[in-house]
């Protein structure tokens, strides 16, 4: 037959339980690393006329665009580890080429 269980092994079971849980949590990787590139056709890109590269910007479409302008030169470019790609503060989650644009570039100061 099956003894019963007390409460104070209950507890201790279940501490034990939640402490494995948190170790296993911790060890996974960071959000971060799951960014992806960013891609034209993705909606906010797309609301925001995102271009991976600003050489190929119609400047009759966006007159605001004046060559120079990059998400290099760009405010919003936050500092990453890859020098092509890196986060933007317009597009949490993805990656923006550096060489790329779109009509809410802002000059870095």
């Amino acid at each position: 037959m099956n003894k019963p269980i007390s409460r104070r092994d209950a507890v201790k079971r279940l501490v034990a339980l939640c402490g494995a849980a948190a170790a296993l949590r911790e060890s996974r990787p960071a959000a971060a690393a799951e960014a992806t590139h960013l891609e034209p056709n993705d909606p906010t890109a797309a609301a925001l006329k995102y271009v991976p590269d600003a050489k190929k910007v119609d400047a009759k479409q966006f007159p605001s665009y004046q060559p120079g302008q990059t998400c290099g030169t760009c405010l919003q470019l936050q500092e990453g580890a890859d020098p092509t790609w890196r986060p933007c503060n317009l597009f949490p989650g993805k990656l923006v080429n550096v060489n790329g644009w779109c009509q809410v570039w802002v000059k870095k100061s």
